[in-house]
């Protein structure tokens, strides 16, 4: 059973793994699934038979990693008496009631893995034991554990979770006074869980503009543009490169590479574009930021932004591509301030190539903007 489970877990996160969502600032959510626990006991074994349960409660986030969650849960747990001759069986229904902090590790990525710590209050009642009459009692539980979550799209996540449970009591087992140190020291019973369930968020914030990752920028992209320059600066002080030195080869490389002049035609070098999209790489912000400002500084020059493409593909839809790709350089300069009319964007496909298109390397640097400058 417990393999079982376990592959239809993996099965599953492998079938929509695929899929994507975007994260939100805050949310709620109904938190439900089923369960397979195992018991721990020094003064026991596990029965042969199957266990199970299920879980429902109420998930709250905060933010993007941190939450609150609430949950019912009923749970049926068997044992194997080995302190007897001959042995016996004992099987306790769980009732109980959770409450858990949960942070996730990587919110903005499709699956995130989590930590969850909490408390709880269960009912326990063991069925007869040794001809004994059953036991019922009522205790309070530490919680700890890991998952991962996966996000299917805006309203819905699965999960798969392992969870530590250890009761204050000893006879969870239904034998009281525990032989022996616990899994983690403590001289009580305890039990594991490993749960599969979902979420269903019924109430969502604003989309996260930390998890805002750059797909393109088609025309009147909110992006926001000076949050992207912050993190490039930011990285860069993190790697520990001086990044006064860094800024100012930079403009060196401007003034002596792109300097903007009337009636002169300039590439940008370093502004390229992923293969078979109008996405920017990386490195290609901070030229275009200084590219920018060197417009905003110069209010009489007018550019024709021209797009590249390499050639591998149909001339027609490199001829499109191109179009996109120089729109993208527009929609970033207007964004930080230079006005539209004094932009004029042109697609040339795979004309004009500056490097062979037998390489990796070369086709990389034709797909490429140059500026054509004039008054």
């Amino acid at each position: 059973m417990k393999k079982i489970f376990v592959l239809t877990i993996f099965s599953l996160f492998a079938f929509i793994g695929s899929s994507n969502a975007q994260v939100a600032k805050n949310s709620w959510g109904f938190d439900f699934g089923l369960s397979y626990p195992h018991a721990i006991s020094e003064n026991a074994g596990i029965v042969d038979n199957i266990n199970y349960g299920l879980y429902a409660g109420v998930v709250r986030f905060f933010s993007e990693s941190v939450g609150i969650r609430g949950n019912l849960k009923y749970q049926n747990l068997g044992f194997k008496q080995t302190n007897t001759s001959p042995w016996s069986t004992t099987s306790t229904t769980v009732l109980g009631a959770d409450v858990d902090l949960l942070y996730r590790f990587v919110p903005c990525e499709k699956a995130s893995p989590y930590f969850l710590i909490g408390l709880g209050g269960i009912y326990a009642d063991n069925s007869a034991n040794n001809g004994k009459a059953s036991d019922a009692f009522l205790d309070y539980e530490f919680n700890f554990g890991m998952g991962v979550s996966l996000k299917l799209n805006k309203k819905w996540d699965v999960q798969a979770e392992f969870d530590y449970h250890t009761p204050a009591a000893s006879n969870l087992d239904g034998n009281w006074g525990t032989t022996g140190n616990g899994i983690l020291g403590g001289r009580t019973d305890s039990y594991m869980a490993f749960n599969f369930g979902a979420v269903y968020y019924f109430k969502k914030g604003a989309d996260s503009k930390l998890c805002e990752l750059y797909n393109g920028l088609p025309n009147n992209d909110p992006v926001d543009y000076e949050r992207i320059d912050n993190i490039v600066k930011k990285n860069i002080a993190k790697v520990g490169v001086n990044q006064d030195q860094v800024k100012a080869a930079v403009l060196d490389a401007i003034a002596e590479h792109h300097k903007m002049e009337a009636n002169q035609k300039v590439i940008l070098s370093g502004v390229n574009f992923e293969f078979n999209s109008a996405k920017l790489t990386a490195e290609s912000y901070p030229i275009l930021f200084y590219a920018a400002r060197t417009l905003l500084q110069n209010p009489d020059l007018k550019v024709d932004v021209i797009g590249y493409t390499d050639n591998i593909g149909s001339a027609r839809y490199n001829k499109q591509l191109s179009l996109k790709r120089a729109n993208a350089v527009k929609n970033y300069l207007v964004a930080r301030g230079v006005d539209a009319a004094r932009i004029n964007t042109i697609g040339m496909g795979e004309d004009n190539p500056v490097a062979s298109n037998k390489t990796a390397e070369g086709r990389a640097l034709n797909r490429r903007i140059e500026f054509k400058v004039h008054k």
